[in-house]
């Protein structure tokens, strides 16, 4: 099935690995040209080099420190000068840090906002007139299955990623007729490193072995397997695509069918 993303023009944010760079390289697979940022040169470099032995070369790359509003700007002004345009944006950033609920510092709490937060209010407010400019274009958020459903120790994803979806569905409703769409993506649990590196601290708090953590993570999986990362960036380039044109204000999970409500 053709998506409609030929030529099209996407900022992708922590897109050096994981969920980021599989999304950013499946854009490029349907045609779109596509600026990869990150807060890590060697990783970004590294990422590029992978995607252009793949054959996908329309793409540049910016570092940027998400929690830091001038790299942002110039993340911006970057990829304008680059592609003269911004149709698409697909907003993500590291995981902020575990934690029980009484345990997290208050620098933490704010360097988390900053990064978690902060970042999609500015990418969004310094890209919706790019794409008015354009006559449109399409916002896609990644947050977690933490807004429908908390997750234990992983206290302020549970508290700062339902507001960006406030955030979000707000700006939805505030740009629809300007035929500009702005959803979120809820991964629940993919296999990343990230997803490792959650399962290592598990193990380490419950004395348990990775192998057990994993199992019991499969068990609470409906489909009774991690998902695959190239089956998350389908369904993101699906909604950023204009086959997803009625599709605004939404939540999707990408999760198996962990997250037992139904709303």
């Amino acid at each position: 099935m053709e998506i409609a993303l030929q030529n099209k023009i996407a900022l992708v944010t922590a897109a050096s690995k994981g969920l980021g760079f599989s999304v950013a390289r499946e854009l490029l697979r349907e045609g779109a040209r596509v600026m990869l940022s990150s807060s890590n040169q060697a990783n970004l470099q590294a990422a590029s080099e992978k995607l252009k032995e793949e054959g996908l070369s329309e793409h540049a790359t910016h570092v940027a420190d998400l929690s830091d509003t001038k790299q942002i700007e110039n993340l911006i002004s970057a990829t304008l000068k680059k592609f003269d345009g911004i149709d698409l944006l697909f907003t993500n950033c590291g995981g902020p840090p575990a934690g029980a609920s009484l345990e997290l510092t208050d620098d933490q709490w704010h360097a988390a906002f900053e990064t978690v937060f902060l970042s999609v209010v500015r990418l969004c407010r310094l890209c919706v007139p790019e794409m008015r400019k354009r006559g449109g274009g399409a916002i896609l958020t990644l947050t977690s299955s933490t807004v429908k459903q908390p997750i234990e120790n992983l206290t302020v994803s549970n508290a700062l990623r339902p507001a960006i979806v406030g955030f979000c569905k707000t700006l939805s409703k505030e740009v629809a007729t300007e035929n500009i769409r702005v959803n979120v993506i809820a991964p629940g649990r993919i296999l990343t490193a990230r997803t490792q590196e959650l399962d290592e601290a598990f193990a380490a708090r419950t004395n348990k072995s990775i192998d057990e953590v994993r199992r019991e993570s499969e068990e609470e999986i409906p489909m009774k397997r991690l998902g695959d990362v190239d089956e998350f960036a389908s369904t993101a380039a699906f909604l950023l695509s204009g086959k997803a044109s009625y599709i605004t204000g939404q939540i999707l999970l990408v999760d198996g069918g962990r997250v037992e409500g139904i709303w």
